[in-house]
């Protein structure tokens, strides 16, 4: 009689059992190879972070949405490839490389390869937290050199991507349909401002499409949020988003817009137009403020719906009603309505 195959509950429960044990290894100093003197975890929507005293090793979840996919040790392995690959541009000296965790038949666990391969970590040198942008700006420590530092260097790397296509209105229109829709169906009150920006993007979209139309799309950052910068003498920016390549594919002023809007959220609005200045500078490109305003309004729909999705699961650590309504009241007055 043939043996019955597992049963996906029970092929399930050994899976999380096995990863609870990476997790609880990973969470021990004596893990790893560098003397540390405590392990701290910092859990994302995407990722188990593990800081030591002076690296991070980051572990992705097993996750699958329409979006990503890290379904499995291999795809996890080339993503973590990817991310390091990626960061080395604008991050070059943080991402030291991937680590391999394997299962050694006598030692068990461990950080050096040996044995049966497990999972792939990205491994990066730890940064002081409160270095970031976002860090300094809560503490009032952001000097006008060292804004006008990053600036430059970012904008020079923008000066130095290839045009991938145009901007392509249709799939924003798209876009813009498809998050309304869902941002109505979510339990936040939206008042009539949902309705009102949706109109005003529209209206926008239609009036600047020829405009739109001119735009060249690049790879860029992606994920490009203040606390993502570090300012100093030698300036970084981690954490390029590597999932989905598609997600980097836009015109570098949207990404910007963006990263004013954030800057200007955080009441320092002057970051925000130093970024797009020095970008005008360096590339040529006039990004008129229309331009500017479009894009603003537009990410500014989108994060609507990213604050509200917390709502869905019911994650409470931020009120997340107040930062829906906020950003579609910065899109309503990004357009002047």
């Amino acid at each position: 009689m043939a043996a019955r195959p597992p049963h996906r509950e029970d092929r399930g429960r050994r899976e999380g059992e096995a990863r609870s044990d990476v997790i609880h290894f990973l969470q021990q100093p004596k893990s790893y190879p560098e003397p540390t003197s405590q392990v701290e975890l910092r859990e994302t929507h995407l990722s188990c972070v593990f800081l030591t005293d002076q690296w991070v090793y980051k572990l992705k979840k097993p996750l699958r949405y329409d979006f990503l996919d890290f379904s499995t040790p291999e795809v996890r392995r080339r993503n973590c490839e990817t991310e390091v690959r990626l960061n080395s541009e604008l991050a070059p000296s943080i991402y030291e490389g991937v680590v391999t965790l394997a299962e050694d038949p006598e030692d068990g666990l461990n950080l050096e390869g040996r044995g049966r391969p497990i999972e792939t970590l990205v491994k990066m040198r730890r940064l002081p937290d409160e270095g970031n942008l976002e860090a300094r700006l809560e503490e009032d420590r952001v000097e006008a050199q060292d804004v006008n530092k990053a600036a430059r260097q970012l904008a020079r790397f923008y000066a130095g991507r290839q045009a991938r296509g145009r901007v392509r209105v249709d799939d924003i229109e798209e876009k813009v349909g498809e998050w309304l829709k869902e941002l109505a169906a979510l339990p936040v009150d939206v008042g009539d401002e949902l309705t009102a920006l949706g109109d005003a993007l529209f209206q926008r979209l239609r009036s600047m499409r020829r405009q739109l139309e001119q735009r060249y799309r690049a790879d860029v950052h992606g994920d490009l949020r203040p606390e993502h910068v570090y300012l100093g003498n030698e300036p970084v920016f981690l954490d390029r988003l590597e999932f989905n390549p598609e997600l980097r594919l836009m015109d570098p002023v949207e990404e910007l817009s963006f990263f004013a809007m954030e800057c200007e959220r955080r009441n320092a609005a002057w970051i925000g137009r130093q970024f797009l200045d020095a970008y005008r500078e360096e590339t040529g490109d006039p990004a008129p403020e229309p331009l500017v305003a479009l894009y603003t309004a537009y990410r500014a729909l989108l994060w609507a719906v990213l604050s509200a999705r917390h709502l869905e699961r019911e994650d409470h650590r931020k009120p997340w009603s107040l930062i829906t309504r906020d950003y579609l009241q910065r899109g309503l007055r990004a357009l002047g309505t």
